[in-house]
């Protein structure tokens, strides 16, 4: 029998994302909805216009960087980048903080991750005419920035030998090496997979996380 006089418990809620780890995800899977909405024909000059191309960058369109990052090659790719977006994005969301400044500073780091992905495919294959498209780089580049931050304390980062790291490291690079040899053990279906944005995107976000946090959010390591 609970004694009346005793405080109420506080319950935590089922669901506690903060509201911008839900809205990224969303805006691929209605990025994705406006590209089918627009027709074969639509999505085919969507393609020719924003894919990344190792061709069209050494032609000096560096935008595509950019570009590629907001189209997806079908529902399968679209929803399994909006997963790990929504699996992924919470700790660094959390680390940058609330308000407008928080916001910027996750949709810039965001970014980072996904033209540094982009640029590194783009160097790896710098003599091939092949077009990539997704969010993939920058989602990878929120993997390994979340295995520095959790399970760490407030305030503190993982160190790169610390498990989380190690092991997030050794099974992302590992799958995604892998599947230059065994095309369809990303389960995309849609083609190739684009390994090498992945690797390089989910290292420049481990790199990068640290000083990030450091110059632009200070008070992250000052905060009990």
């Amino acid at each position: 029998m609970a004694d009346s006089n005793s405080p109420p418990v506080e319950r935590e809620p089922f669901f506690n994302a903060p509201l911008l780890t839900l809205a990224i995800p969303l805006v691929i899977l209605g990025g994705y909805l406006l590209q089918v909405l627009a027709g074969p024909a639509g999505q085919a000059a969507l393609q020719d216009a924003f894919a990344l191309n190792p061709l069209l960058l050494r032609q000096g369109h560096w935008d595509l960087l950019l570009s590629h990052i907001f189209l997806h090659g079908g529902w399968t790719h679209a929803g399994l980048n909006a997963a790990f977006c929504l699996a992924f994005s919470t700790p660094v969301v959390r680390a940058a903080g609330r308000g407008a400044g928080g916001v910027l500073s996750f949709l810039v780091f965001f970014l980072l991750c996904g033209v540094a992905g982009g640029l590194g495919f783009c160097l790896l294959n710098w003599h091939d005419n092949v077009a990539i498209v997704g969010a993939s780089g920058a989602i990878s580049g929120l993997m390994g920035a979340s295995s520095r931050l959790m399970g760490a304390p407030r305030g503190k980062l993982n160190p790169f030998t610390a498990g989380p790291v190690v092991g997030m490291t050794l099974f992302w690079c590992g799958v995604n090496c892998a599947s230059a040899f065994i095309p369809d053990l990303m389960g995309v279906g849609s083609g190739p997979v684009a390994w090498q944005d992945h690797v390089v995107g989910f290292l420049f976000g481990l790199l990068l996380i640290g000083p990030w946090l450091r110059i632009f959010h200070r008070q992250y390591f000052t905060t009990n």
